[in-house]
């Protein structure tokens, strides 16, 4: 996939469109979002917040927060946990 796709364009290897808001959301009952609160993920009912907004990276390919944008999503112990975590990007797409 080139690197030079702009703000809204999908990235076709990826199913994301490049730095425009969007929500995760659970298959939980009641269609809950992931929310950031106090730096940490958190299942929560929709409430508007940018903590609740998150967009695709081009650059670095991974999901950032709308609300604290140095932040991206990840999975903790290094890819060997089941848990979710979020905090500061400090790699890229290998």
């Amino acid at each position: 996939m080139p690197a030079d796709l702009k703000k809204g364009e999908l990235n076709k290897d990826f199913g994301f469109k490049i730095n425009t808001p969007f929500h995760l959301i659970s298959n939980l009952p009641d269609g809950r979002y992931l929310d950031l609160v106090s730096n940490n993920p958190v299942i929560k009912s929709r409430n508007g917040y940018p903590s609740q907004q998150w967009y695709f990276d081009q650059r670095s390919k991974t999901i950032h927060s709308m609300r604290t944008k140095s932040y991206s999503v990840m999975i903790s112990g290094s890819g060997r946990s089941a848990k979710l975590a979020v905090g500061g990007t400090n790699s890229n797409w290998w």
